[in-house]
C-alpha cells in the first residue's frame, strides 16, 4: 500500500519546485496549441519500472481531466523500446508537469533496476537483502518504495523503528563490554548491533540482540562466527 499522504506532499512539493503555474512556455502555447495531444512513453533500457502512481499524480495534480493508460504496473521487467503508457490531455498542463512525472519515473525506476541487478547477483533466496536509511532528504518514502518493489526488505524507515547500535555509539559508549542494556522482544522495533571484530560476538549476543551486524567481515571471519551463531 502507498501511504497517499507522504505521495501527494511529494509530487506537491516537486512541483512547486519547478513552478509549473508559471510556466513561460504556456505564453507561446497558449496562441497556437491544439487542444488535445497525445503522448506516448517508451524506455530505451531493460528495466524494472516503479513509481507509476507518482508519474501519474505529477499529472492529475495539475490537470485532472489528463487521462493516462499503461501497459504496464509497478515491478513488472520491461525489455528496451516498449511503449510503457499514453498520456492524452492539454498540451499545457502536459508540458508543464512531464519533467516531474518522468523525474519520479526514472529516479525510482532506476532504484528497482539496480537493486534486482543485487539479487539476481546474490542467486539465494535464503539470503534476504536490506535496504539502509542513507537516502536523499525528503525522497527517503520513494527510495524504500522502489527498493521493496525491486524484491528486497526494507530495514528501519525511521531511528524510531529499531534500536541501532552502530561504531560510532558504540566507541561513545566505550565499548560493548560497558553496555547495561539488556533488550526485551518487542513487537514495535528490534535490536540490532554492530561488531566489527570476533571478540565482540559473544558480548553482543549476551545484551538479547535481535539482528547482529558484521562490519566489513571476510568470508573466513563470517566461517569463524557460525560458532556462535547456531
Amino acid at each position: 500500500m502507498i501511504d497517499k499522504k507522504i505521495l501527494n506532499t511529494s509530487v506537491k512539493n516537486a512541483l512547486n519546485e519547478d513552478d509549473v503555474f508559471n510556466d513561460l512556455s504556456i505564453r507561446v502555447l497558449n496562441k497556437s496549441a491544439s487542444k488535445k495531444v497525445e503522448a506516448k512513453l517508451t524506455n530505451n533500457e531493460n528495466l524494472i519500472i516503479s513509481g507509476i502512481q507518482w508519474f501519474n499524480h505529477s499529472f492529475k495534480l495539475l490537470d485532472k481531466s489528463i487521462k493516462i493508460k499503461w501497459n504496464f504496473k509497478d515491478g513488472d521487467y520491461i525489455p528496451s523500446n516498449q511503449d510503457l503508457c499514453v498520456v492524452s490531455g492539454n498540451p499545457k498542463s502536459i508540458l508543464a508537469a512531464e519533467r516531474t512525472a518522468i523525474n519520479f519515473l526514472q529516479f525510482m525506476s532506476g532504484i528497482s533496476t539496480k537493486t534486482n541487478n543485487y539479487l539476481k547477483i546474490l542467486n539465494n533466496k535464503k539470503i534476504n537483502l536490506l535496504d539502509t536509511r542513507k537516502t536523499l532528504p525528503n525522497l527517503r518514502y520513494e527510495q524504500k518504495y522502489a527498493t521493496r518493489i525491486a524484491g528486497i526488505k526494507n530495514h528501519r524507515f525511521n531511528l524510531s523503528d529499531g534500536l541501532m547500535l552502530k561504531d560510532n555509539h558504540l566507541k561513545a559508549l566505550k565499548g560493548i563490554d560497558s553496555i547495561k542494556y539488556k533488550h526485551k522482544k518487542s513487537k514495535t522495533y528490534f535490536f540490532e548491533i554492530e561488531v566489527k571484530k570476533i571478540s565482540e560476538i559473544e558480548p553482543a549476543l549476551n545484551l538479547n540482540p535481535d539482528i547482529l551486524m558484521f562490519d566489513n567481515f571476510s568470508l573466513n571471519q563470517i566461517k569463524k562466527r557460525n560458532r556462535y551463531c547456531q
